[in-house]
Order: C-alpha cells, then sequence, then structure tokens
C-alpha cells in the first residue's frame, strides 16, 4: 500500500503485518539518518546500526504509542534522545567539547536550539511526504531527496553515479535544486523555525 499514512500503518503494525513497519521506515529513515548525522555527529558508517537500534525500539513501543502526538514527534522526542545515549555510553567514544552529543545541561537556549530544529525537521519530513504524493512537483521531491543524500555525507561522485550524472552535472542540478527549493513556500515556513 504505497500511500498508506501513518494510522493505517500503526494499525496494520498492530494486526502483526509487516507492510505498515516498511511504510513508516521509508518515510522517517532518510530524515532520521540526516538528523542523527548533523545534530549528533554520527559517522555516516555508523548511522545505519543506530537507525536499525531506533527503529527496533520505535517498533517495541507501539503498545504505549496513544497517537497523541505525530509519529516523526514520537520518533524525535521519546525515541531517538534515549537509543543515541545509549550509544554513545556504548561505544565509550565521547571527545569534549564534540558539539554532536547530547547536551548534559539543561542550559535555556541548547533546548530552545534543539526544540526549533526538531521543528525545522519534523517540517521537511511533513514538506517531503507532501511533495512525494504530489504528482506535479516531482522535480522538487527529485531535488529534496537528492539534496538529503548530500546532507547525509555522501560525495558528489556517489550520488553522481546513483543518479546517472556526472559529477559536474550533479553540482549544477544542486545549485538549480536548491534555488527552486528555496523558492517553494512550505519550505520556506520550515526555515523560520531556525530563523526565530
Amino acid at each position: 500500500m504505497r500511500n498508506m499514512s501513518d494510522k493505517e500503518a500503526l494499525a496494520d503494525i498492530r494486526k502483526g503485518g509487516k507492510t505498515g513497519y516498511g511504510v513508516i521506515f521509508k518515510r522517517y529513515a532518510p530524515t532520521l539518518r540526516y538528523h542523527l548525522m548533523g545534530k549528533y555527529g554520527i559517522r555516516s558508517e555508523d548511522v545505519d546500526d543506530l537507525l536499525q537500534e531506533i527503529f527496533l525500539k520505535f517498533y517495541k513501543s507501539i503498545p504505549a504509542f496513544k497517537e497523541k502526538c505525530s509519529v516523526a514527534t514520537w520518533l524525535y522526542k521519546q525515541i531517538i534522545p534515549g537509543v543515541v545515549a545509549d550509544w554513545f555510553k556504548k561505544i565509550k567514544n565521547k571527545p569534549e567539547g564534540n558539539p554532536g552529543l547530547p547536551p548534559d545541561d539543561k542550559d535555556g537556549q541548547e533546548n530552545d536550539d534543539a526544540q526549533k530544529e526538531l521543528e525545522c525537521q519534523i517540517c521537511i519530513e511533513q514538506v517531503f511526504e507532501k511533495l512525494k504524493r504530489d504528482k506535479s512537483k516531482s522535480l522538487l521531491y527529485d531535488c529534496l531527496k537528492d539534496l538529503m543524500k548530500q546532507a547525509q555525507g555522501r560525495s558528489i561522485q556517489e550520488i553522481a553515479k546513483e543518479i546517472g550524472r556526472t559529477p559536474g552535472a550533479t553540482s549544477t542540478y544542486f545549485s538549480t535544486c536548491k534555488q527552486r527549493l528555496s523558492l517553494y513556500t512550505p519550505l520556506q515556513e520550515c526555515w523560520k523555525y531556525l530563523n526565530d
């Protein structure tokens, strides 16, 4: 079911179906990958392992999830912080001053910044899903999808090979994409969270 909503996906999971889990994973994994690398400084080679832990914990938490918030909010606020904290404890690799580590203190400014970033990420995620459903905006959807690959730390050469372009053409394509996306009103709304 390609257009299964989050609510339908959760209902499918609760009935023991496998389709719903795949829908949730495909819907949220790309932006979670970006979030883990950007906010927490997780190395790209470690992200997939962490994503597995996040989605496993999410799966186990479904009975407690009462749907009073969105799946995105549940993942970002209830699941990710604990999984990331456990992961850093497990690897015992906490260099001093690493901005990717979750803050130990509850400094107001850091909390405000984290909240704004979370709201921006959720907004971008919602725009991504909206573009995915709107066939008339497939060009913008492809742009955002491909730019997210770059944000995840993939090289221009890797992305160029995957999308069938030369590295030079891919760089030009990304410039054009950034320009188009900067004019797209729903995304402009997302950037406001960071500029407030």
